[in-house]
């Protein structure tokens, strides 16, 4: 047993599904390695003077899970993701750079307390919505040729 002091988020990660939290520990150090590189610049008159934005991010998100490409990231406050989506780039460029067996092409947030996680079936949902939407506007379609047909003679003549 290890003397290591968790957080409670954790401690029920470990508790509820070990292999979820295996699999995001080491994305979860590189995580907050990457993140806590980031620094802004005050916009007052000094804009030399850094802010430590990145120390501050590090410590109010959490990697949850990564499947499909998609990185799960849980944020303490709905802030929080505004500047994730700021950084997303330099981000996912320092995450490659980290750990570039892990295929990972975009994140996706969600706010403590929040049930939202990532489906396994998100391809299939996305491909039969991608299909049903096809199918609709071949409805539309048709009817609007069908109102032109009716409406529109094609071989009009003047006179």
């Amino acid at each position: 047993m290890s003397d290591e002091i968790i957080d409670s988020s954790r401690m029920m990660m470990n508790i509820m599904g070990g292999n979820l939290f295996a699999q995001t520990d080491n994305i979860g150090s590189v995580w907050k390695k990457v993140v806590s590189r980031i620094h802004t610049f005050n916009d007052n008159e000094n804009s030399e003077k850094r802010i430590p934005i990145g120390e501050r991010l590090a410590g109010n998100t959490r990697v949850i899970d990564l499947k499909k490409g998609v990185l799960l990231v849980e944020v303490d406050h709905s802030g929080w993701i505004q500047y994730l989506r700021f950084y997303q780039k330099f981000i996912l460029t320092g995450i490659k750079r980290e750990l570039p067996e892990l295929k990972i092409n975009t994140m996706a947030f969600r706010q403590a307390g929040s049930s939202a996680r990532l489906n396994d079936d998100y391809e299939e949902r996305l491909a039969k919505a991608r299909k049903e939407f096809a199918k609709k506007l071949d409805e539309q379609d048709k009817e609007i040729e069908d109102f032109l047909a009716k409406n529109i003679p094609k071989n009009k003549t003047k006179e």
